[in-house]
């Protein structure tokens, strides 16, 4: 599913576990490309890398506005033991100022998200850690980001 997803995967565990109760774990998903075909988690969901890689799989980014910085964003959610959501979702933070479009088209994919990983196929040991703990999960926009093409220098011989 990773290479499907077309991203890097990388996590965070808030330091502190008063913190970590008080806010939830951060979950950071490095988004490196579009998603065309985002799709249903199909299981099973062992463990947080699984978790992220099931969140990723169902992110279908909006179309890069490339007049404008890269958009990252947060949203909270917790799940039942059986996978499905418990609650709502909280709301969405931004990294930078939105337009209402922008707004708007973020809140759609967020939504269309959920809804394709409200029934996360939890395993029973996965369920029950997770039961009723907030998540906050962070889409990190690094579809536009260049890194350094630097060459490191070669040392020649003879």
């Amino acid at each position: 599913m990773i290479a499907r997803a077309a991203c890097v995967l990388a996590a965070l565990s808030l330091s502190g576990a008063s913190v970590a109760r008080a806010q939830g774990t951060l979950l950071l998903i490095e988004i490196r490309a579009t998603n065309p075909q985002p799709v249903r988690p199909t299981g099973p969901v062992n463990d947080l890398q699984e978790f992220m890689a099931a969140w990723a799989g169902c992110w279908g980014p909006p179309p890069v506005d490339r007049s404008r910085p890269p958009l990252d964003l947060t949203f909270q959610v917790s799940f039942k033991r059986s996978g499905a959501l418990f609650g709502k979702p909280r709301a969405i933070s931004f990294a930078r100022e939105v337009t209402p479009e922008e707004r708007q088209r973020y809140y759609q994919a967020v939504a269309e998200a959920v809804e394709r990983c409200s029934q996360m196929p939890f395993t029973d040991q996965m369920g029950g850690a997770v039961a009723g703990r907030p998540f906050r999960v962070s889409f990190l926009d690094r579809r536009d980001s260049r890194k350094a093409e630097t060459r490191w220098p070669t040392m020649k011989t003879g």
